[in-house]
């Protein structure tokens, strides 16, 4: 059985590829175990005071995870193959406790200044899986994030498309290959196991000036089925969304 999935509010500023659904958005699963949400954190450049990613999946009304969960992340030197995927071995990469970003208070776990990217691999059960409406992710970030469900990409934000296009991924150093995306920053909320004053924050334009960003992307899960939407986000890129299979 096939659903509809929905949008993602364009006042959000979220930018998404411009390929068609058939050849760059394979048709996103969601499962009642094993699911994997894996999210590239990317830097403006190595001199950045900050690098962060903190991330609330909510599914059918529950929080599946927040920040203080556990989650598996590494950083890069160089690229990595098939990292994305869910069939990716991440036993090797270092465990902690989400988020992980600079020492400035906002993060969990802490890692040296300095880095070009950060790569972050969360295995989550959606145990209604087969019933739930939507999928919310609210997410507070520093300075770009891409993220890949069950290895499909669902989101990339405005400042990481100006240098890479969808569904392509990007070098882990791409802000020192490519000229430095624009600046993000988080809100600065202390850390918590979870904080849930952070997303108590405004959402705001990602066009707009405004260094402190909360951001929603809301997936519908509809029974009308096979219909695939465009929309048209905050950095002008067209979007096209396949459907999503429940199993």
């Amino acid at each position: 059985m096939t659903h509809a999935i929905a949008r993602t509010a364009a006042a959000l500023g979220l930018a998404f590829g411009v390929a068609s659904a058939a050849t760059a958005f394979d048709t996103p699963s969601i499962y009642s175990q094993e699911n994997v949400l894996a999210a590239g954190n990317y830097n403006d450049g190595t001199g950045s005071s900050d690098l962060t990613l903190i991330i609330q999946l909510e599914a059918g009304g529950t929080i599946i995870f927040d920040e203080g969960e556990e989650v598996m992340y590494h950083m890069p030197t160089e690229d990595v193959d098939g990292w994305t995927t869910p069939e990716f071995d991440d036993s090797d990469w270092e465990q902690g406790i989400t988020s992980i970003g600079y020492n400035d208070g906002d993060d969990n776990t802490e890692v040296a200044n300095g880095l070009n990217s950060l790569y972050t691999r969360y295995h989550f059960a959606i145990p209604a899986a087969a019933s739930i409406d939507s999928i919310i992710l609210r997410v507070d970030y520093d300075d770009s994030y891409i993220f890949w469900l069950n290895g499909t990409e669902i989101a990339r934000t405005a400042n990481i498309a100006t240098l890479t296009e969808s569904p392509e991924i990007p070098a882990w150093d791409v802000s020192k290959v490519v000229d430095s995306m624009p600046d993000v920053e988080a809100t600065k909320v202390p850390a918590g196991k979870p904080n849930s004053d952070r997303w108590e924050r405004a959402i705001t334009p990602f066009e707009q000036d405004v260094h402190e960003t909360i951001h929603v992307i809301e997936i519908d899960v509809d029974f009308g089925g096979g219909s695939v939407l465009a929309v048209e986000a905050g950095g002008k890129l067209a979007t096209s969304w396949g459907d999503i299979k429940r199993r």
